[in-house]
């Protein structure tokens, strides 16, 4: 005997509104906000047209007159019954949120359908025919990886095979042509090997090239004489100076002025001289630059360095400063010669490690560190 198919009940909006919708706009029989609104003539009650309608086709099936659902009035179908157009205005009016998990969409009720043709979370079918309703954002997801009647390149593509075989049917296929796989992956293995060996030398020249470049455009976007120095993981860069594995790091390059020295920061996170092992050691290097040949040497520039205390009001901060003086030509001011001077000038002990740690010099790991040239 075939199953009696189940007719679903007429019923208002069931959708999720921002704001709730007063009783007065509910319908007294599905309590929900009235959809295709209607009103009675003789009692002025308001309803839903299909479920006043599914309610006047009980009564006829029990052979009664059509009533009001509410104070059993007598009605006249055809003359006592009209569309409310004031009312299902408003309702279309309210703001409603989108049905759909993940879409932040909200707006008129008279424009869900509208949305929905946009939603990317709204579920359509799979264009291949496999049966699956998807949100539309996943559509090439699925067709791309998981439809079973998607045709999908073999996991051996990238080693050369050619061959586009159903998501059902990849594993059958994979171990019909291992032999030929196999093939494949020894011929790009070999010729992988051997890019390697050709690469290896020209990345490291690349490398190097890279970094002079870059300390190149540092040096040259920084000619203002003050450069404020960005230290991140600065416990890392403590310990490490303490086990003796890099006792020394280096700022970027930067020119006093715009036709000015050219210039780096040097600090010592663990101390260096008088500072070794208590203190944070900082001196200032003299480098080759591109205006050397303009330039007075010796380099008598005084430069100021500044701990800064990271605290938003400038005027809260207890800033750690310290100044070189004024020096005759020496080894550390002179004209360089080479890349950058062997000597530097600055203070050993610039802070204490007690200081520096107990303060609150350093927020998220970091230190800020500013050289001015005076």
């Amino acid at each position: 005997m075939a199953e009696a198919q189940v007719r679903p009940l007429p019923s208002g909006y069931d959708d999720t509104f921002v704001d709730a919708v007063e009783d007065d706009l509910l319908c007294p029989i599905c309590q929900l906000p009235l959809k295709e609104a209607v009103q009675t003539g003789v009692c002025g009650h308001r309803f839903c047209r299909q479920c006043l309608e599914e309610h006047f086709m009980r009564q006829e099936r029990d052979g009664q007159e059509p009533k009001c659902p509410l104070d059993n009035i007598v009605l006249n179908r055809d003359k006592d019954i009209f569309p409310d157009k004031a009312t299902q205005r408003k309702i279309l009016s309210f703001i409603i949120h989108c049905p759909r998990d993940g879409c932040q969409w909200t707006g008129e009720l008279r424009a869900k359908e509208d949305h929905e043709n946009d939603c990317q979370r709204f579920p359509v079918n799979c264009p291949n025919g496999c049966g699956e309703s998807i949100p539309r954002e996943e559509i090439c997801l699925h067709t791309g990886d998981k439809c079973p009647l998607a045709p999908i390149p073999c996991r051996y593509a990238d080693m050369g095979c050619t061959k586009e075989v159903l998501q059902d049917d990849i594993d059958s296929h994979v171990e019909s042509e291992m032999r030929l796989h196999l093939d494949l992956v020894c011929v790009k293995l070999r010729d992988t090997e051997e890019e390697l060996r050709n690469t290896e030398e020209e990345l490291h020249n690349t490398k190097q090239l890279v970094k002079k470049l870059e300390e190149k455009i540092d040096a040259l976007e920084n000619k203002t004489g003050v450069f404020l120095w960005k230290i991140r993981g600065f416990d890392e860069i403590l310990q490490q100076a303490k086990t003796g594995y890099e006792d020394e790091i280096k700022s970027a390059p930067f020119y006093t002025s715009e036709f000015g020295y050219k210039v780096r920061m040097s600090l010592y996170p663990n101390g260096n001289g008088k500072g070794k092992n208590t203190h944070l050691s900082i001196f200032i290097i003299i480098m080759k630059g591109d205006y050397d040949s303009i330039l007075q040497w010796p380099f008598r520039k005084r430069v100021k360095f500044t701990l800064i205390e990271p605290k938003e009001n400038p005027e809260d901060r207890n800033n750690i400063s310290s100044t070189t003086e004024s020096q005759n030509e020496g080894k550390w001011n002179s004209k360089p010669k080479t890349e950058e001077n062997r000597v530097a000038r600055g203070f050993p002990q610039f802070v204490s490690h007690d200081k520096l740690m107990k303060s609150g010099y350093i927020l998220d790991d970091t230190i800020f560190i500013e050289a001015r040239i005076v």
